[in-house]
């Protein structure tokens, strides 16, 4: 909650309700941003849920509402971000995109459909936006312990053929390197980093935070 954030942060939290599948949502979004704070330094775009099932049992309405609020969702709030951060020649754009956009999974057909596209924006726009100083780059999480895991771990049980949610957990956590789910603070971390001065020679890269999951060699 805002206030949790504020203890943890020492920082001046500003909520905003808004449906990223409206762009005059989004545009709202942006319009306080600019009212609170004067400008637009960064956007972390972290909105959209996992679309999880084979093809066989994907809906047309199913892709099209993960299309309009995480795919569309992300291009709109570029959109209207961009001349902010071009205008200054500063700004730092991160999209949280996903594993299934990198390494196609059955199961996962329509995130990552969602998420090659996005892969390929993010490439793109680095290249676009790089000479007026807007870096633009992406976070692929693998499997992190939030209320997302929660909302899909039946359909994971089918997958990895658990017989309850405990042990579909840990067959999942076996996918990776360490062993383990990530924690929302070492997604958190990365993000800051690549807004970051630390990262400044950084632009156009998708940065894999899933405990070593994918096997792809970019």
């Amino acid at each position: 909650t805002r206030d949790e954030l504020a203890k943890q942060t020492g920082g001046d939290i500003k909520c905003v309700v808004a449906d990223m599948t409206r762009e005059a949502d989004i545009k709202k979004l942006v319009d306080e941003t600019v009212k609170q704070f004067g400008t637009v330094d960064i956007l972390v775009n972290n909105a959209g849920q996992m679309y999880s099932g084979r093809y066989a049992v994907m809906t047309d309405d199913g892709l099209k509402e993960q299309l309009e609020t995480k795919l569309f969702g992300f291009i709109r709030a570029i959109r209207l971000v961009y001349p902010i951060m071009k205008a200054k020649k500063w700004g730092r754009i991160v999209n949280t995109i996903g594993g299934a956009g990198k390494e196609p999974d059955p199961y996962m057909f329509g995130s990552g459909i969602t998420n090659s596209a996005l892969l390929n924006i993010t490439k793109s726009l680095s290249t676009e936006f790089g000479e007026d100083g807007v870096h633009v780059n992406a976070i692929c999480p693998g499997w992190v312990d939030t209320n997302l895991w929660q909302r899909n771990a039946q359909g994971l049980k089918a997958e990895l053929n658990a017989k309850d949610e405990s042990e579909a957990r840990k067959l999942a956590a076996r996918r990776n390197a360490l062993n383990r789910f990530g924690k929302p603070e070492e997604l958190a971390n990365a993000t800051v980093f690549l807004c970051s001065e630390r990262a400044s020679y950084i632009t156009g890269v998708s940065l894999n935070l899933d405990g070593g999951r994918l096997k792809g060699l970019w």
